[in-house]
């Protein structure tokens, strides 16, 4: 499903690791999309272990991975793929898959809004990632509307439950809709923005 933070929580693991100490010696993230395209894929790692010369641009696909599965070989890798639609083959593309149990230390974590996606990467592990529960919700959307605007008139507390509930839990919702409703302080852009 969409919207119920897959990606936020990518980019958490990313930065997290981005900062912090950690086994990686390269974080690669690469924003995968619903028209995959295995070559873009690879130009994005490729560019992230450092080859996006003229050189590395005329080598064919082929040599390209041949590039790729030598140089993660080597390193202890964190591969970022987000919102998955359909199978990568990561050897295809030259990444060295990880093997649990290998000890290499390298990591491929996905997003993707279908448990069939899991199935076909042969994800060791997977997360399901939730929509919010009703008080949840509630309180990110007053938390992005603020205090101020909520007590700006009596009527538009309604109103903004009315809205956590249209939203249904999907994190992203409820934060786009809530920042946007931060400047409204009367009840009638608020039901303006309901319709």
């Amino acid at each position: 499903m969409g919207g119920v933070g897959k990606t936020t929580l990518l980019t958490q693991i990313n930065n997290e690791s981005l900062k912090t100490p950690n086994d990686f010696e390269i974080v690669i993230w690469v924003e995968v999309s619903r028209d995959l395209k295995t070559s873009t894929v690879q130009e994005s790692i490729g560019r992230k272990i450092g080859y996006s010369d003229d050189i590395w641009k005329n080598k064919s696909f082929d040599e390209r991975a041949t590039v790729i599965l030598r140089a993660l070989s080597k390193k202890r890798f964190l591969l970022l793929l987000d919102d998955i639609w359909e199978r990568v083959d990561l050897n295809k593309i030259g990444v060295p898959v990880p093997v649990p149990n290998m000890n290499n230390g390298s990591k491929v974590v996905f997003t993707t809004r279908s448990e069939e996606i899991c199935g076909r990467m042969e994800a060791h592990k997977t997360v399901k990632v939730d929509c919010l529960e009703q008080d949840d919700a509630w309180d990110l959307l007053k938390e992005k509307v603020g205090d101020q605007t909520l007590c700006s008139h009596p009527d538009i507390p309604a109103l903004a439950k009315a809205v956590a509930r249209e939203c249904e839990g999907l994190p992203l919702a409820l934060i786009t809709i809530g920042r946007a409703m931060a400047c409204m302080k009367a009840p009638e852009e608020w039901r303006h923005a309901m319709e």
